[in-house]
């Protein structure tokens, strides 16, 4: 029935000249890969996700089989390389048996520069901090540093020494200094260093 209602939209867009979009697409960007989903419900449909590194490559399955989906159909990819764009394909099979073919949609893997924030910022209590570092899952751990230190360059705190993962990871400090004294109102720098670059980022504490 969908297919059927597809078709003849399409046929009065050649008529009237206006264009049938495909469902858009929500892209969440995890943890060394991406989920790719199709925005609608197809609930008791099955689906398959492909896949092209261009426009006009061949395409390679990314689901190993058809997948039932119950709400929204999804697809998450950890074989992605930041910096690069890849193309997906979803084609669903309807509750009546028709085949609905949606996209190629265009998704382009964020490569994180090297840097850090912390929210919220300012702050009085705990926080949460993010760092970040270029490369991808497959890409090997570098040793890093972040650390809290005072106006005059003097050590408050150490969030992170040792190995860190590509990609953003994200800390919880509880706004206490090496002793576990609350840091007091004022101004206040995070310091960021890996093999790959640093960042220095301002740290604002409210009462």
């Amino acid at each position: 029935m969908m297919r059927r209602l597809v078709l003849t939209l399409a046929t009065l867009s050649l008529l009237t000249g206006l264009a049938v979009a495909d469902p858009s697409i929500r892209v969440i960007e995890g943890v060394g890969g991406i989920r790719v989903v199709l925005e609608g419900s197809y609930a008791q449909s099955t689906y398959r996700v492909w896949r092209s590194d261009g426009a006009t490559a061949v395409y390679a399955p990314v689901t190993e089989r058809d997948v039932l989906c119950t709400g929204e159909c999804f697809v998450t990819d950890f074989d992605v390389t930041p910096g690069h764009t890849y193309f997906y394909r979803f084609d669903v099979r309807l509750a009546d048996g028709t085949l609905a073919q949606f996209g190629p949609y265009p998704v382009s893997i964020t490569n994180h520069p090297v840097g850090a924030r912390l929210y919220p910022n300012p702050g009085s209590g705990a926080t949460h901090v993010q760092l970040s570092l270029p490369g991808g899952v497959r890409d090997a751990s570098v040793d890093a540093e972040a650390t809290i230190v005072d106006l005059q360059g003097r050590h408050v705190r150490t969030l992170l020494r040792g190995p860190l993962a590509r990609g953003v990871t994200t800390l919880r400090w509880d706004g206490a200094d090496a002793a576990g004294r609350r840091l007091g109102a004022g101004l206040y720098f995070l310091r960021f260093a890996s093999p790959l670059g640093s960042s220095v980022t301002r740290v604002v504490r409210i009462r």
